[in-house]
């Protein structure tokens, strides 16, 4: 396979048992006209490969000698952040596969593997990296992924001249520390920062704990306070977000809305499209009947609406079919990512769905939470 070659596709597995590999490695041979399979027995392995080949997919194992999967996907946040990953352990539980479901399916597999699970999330993921919708780690998911494997170390966060430390102690994140500031005000500068590069130590330097924040909490109220800043820095009027302690990044909040009156239960609709268009570089949000009727939206000015709600439902229908086909389930959250931004679709009720047009910018896990946090409460405003 020669490294000039974009047609064909390289999936990389790692993992230190070599039976598995192997094992694994001929069962992929089958798909030998989809994408090539290379192998590594660790991180280092891994790495040296990384650096030689072009890789398309990384499927990983966490615990590994000499290199583990933390410290491989902290090298791939510096060196190589669009690169999508699967990760694999056979330390599941059932809070694990809870958080592991609320950051995407697509990034967790619990061994022993399900080998069919397997190969359709290595081609969804090839394919979505086709789309240009590149799912590499990023750092929340990375802190996540700390706690789910209640793993202690030092995290030695590097962004645009910044330096901050993240340390954990078996999972939970007990301090921080930034060039001015220390303990929750340091994790939730950190935790926001873009283009965040990784290292990782392999045990934690503090002993004393001053963060008894959980790190759903600290996740979730840094990005209200990025936006915050965002909108003040802009000029814009500052407008507060619900902020809830959450265990984990994303998880929905169920609310009973009791409306009275058309007109109030419009109003209330309208109310909760404009938590969307308060997020920075978010251009349109749109409610739309699954018959591509427009219900309601915001948008910015030369944006029509109508055309994106009949476009959309398209785009809509296609991931559902196919989501069905593939044996997936129902859908969640579709993204499909173009040169300048993204536009994100999430079922509301039965009868319709939300459509956002974001530009590049866009800060996709605020996006996403309130997604999670708001399609309820937009199915029970608008009776549907």
């Amino acid at each position: 396979m020669l490294r000039g070659d974009i047609k064909m596709k390289n999936v990389l597995i790692v993992d230190d048992e070599r039976s598995f590999l192997t094992s694994l490695s001929e069962g992929l041979a089958t798909y030998d006209s989809e994408f090539n399979t290379l192998t590594a027995e660790n991180g280092k392995k891994a790495v040296e490969t990384l650096n030689s080949t072009r890789i398309d997919l990384v499927v990983t194992d966490l615990k590994m000698p000499e290199m583990d999967g933390f410290e491989l996907l902290a090298y791939m946040s510096r060196h190589h952040p669009d690169i999508p990953v699967i990760i694999m352990t056979a330390y599941g539980t059932p809070e694990i596969r809870k958080k592991a479901h609320s950051m995407g399916a697509s990034q967790y597999l619990e061994k022993p593997l399900d080998f069919k699970d397997l190969v359709d999330k290595i081609l969804l993921e090839l394919a979505a990296s086709s789309e240009g919708y590149l799912r590499g780690i990023t750092l929340p998911t990375f802190l996540q992924l700390v706690e789910m494997e209640k793993k202690t170390c030092t995290l030695k966060v590097t962004s645009r001249g910044r330096v901050g430390y993240l340390y954990f102690n078996e999972g939970e994140l007990i301090d921080a520390g930034t060039e001015s500031e220390t303990g929750e005000q340091a994790a939730y500068d950190i935790v926001c920062w873009d283009e965040a590069e990784i290292e990782i130590e392999r045990r934690c330097r503090q002993k004393h704990r001053t963060i008894h924040t959980s790190l759903g909490h600290i996740l979730m109220e840094s990005f209200r306070l990025k936006d915050e800043k965002d909108r003040n820095n802009s000029g814009n009027r500052i407008i507060e977000i619900q902020d809830d302690d959450v265990n984990g990044l994303i998880q929905q909040e169920e609310q009973n809305l009791e409306l009275s009156g058309k007109e109030a239960k419009m109003n209330t609709l309208k109310d909760i499209l404009n938590e969307f268009t308060k997020l920075q570089s978010v251009t349109a949000v749109c409610l739309v009947g699954r018959d591509g009727f427009l219900l309601d939206s915001i948008a910015r000015t030369g944006i029509d609406t109508d055309m994106v709600g009949a476009i959309a439902s398209s785009g809509f229908g296609t991931a559902e079919s196919m989501g069905r086909q593939l044996g997936k389930g129902a859908l969640t959250m579709s993204m499909i990512e173009f040169e300048n931004g993204p536009v994100m679709f999430s079922p509301v009720g039965e009868n319709a769905f939300l459509v956002i047009v974001a530009e590049r910018d866009a800060n996709l896990g605020m996006i996403r939470l309130k997604l999670k946090k708001h399609c309820h409460e937009l199915a029970a405003a608008a009776s549907i």
